[in-house]
């Protein structure tokens, strides 16, 4: 699985196949927002570290969850901390 498409296909499955419902909208937290995750109905949160081909969040204050709910009656998918180039990450 070297190409790009192949390795996103494989995470947006592993991500589905957790997923109780279809998702509306998603959601990146960064510094100082990560317990708006907490406020999220009946949540299935992933760390990134077990999606296949996701990288991991290095920040001391960013969480590292994919959380899977609903959020003001709306089904939403919200990343709990996010990535950054400077972690080493290449921006593909």
């Amino acid at each position: 699985m070297n190409d790009l498409f192949d390795r996103i296909q494989a995470a947006a499955a592993y991500v589905r196949a957790r997923a109780p419902e279809p998702v509306e909208f998603g959601l990146v937290l960064g510094t100082g927002l990560g317990d708006l995750a907490d406020r999220i109905e009946d949540p299935v949160a992933i760390p990134f570290g077990e999606i296949p081909h996701f990288v991991e969040s290095t920040a001391i204050s960013h969480q590292g969850n994919l959380v899977l709910g609903t959020l003001e009656s709306r089904r939403v998918a919200v990343m709990q901390g996010r990535v950054h180039f400077y972690e080493g990450y290449s921006m593909q």
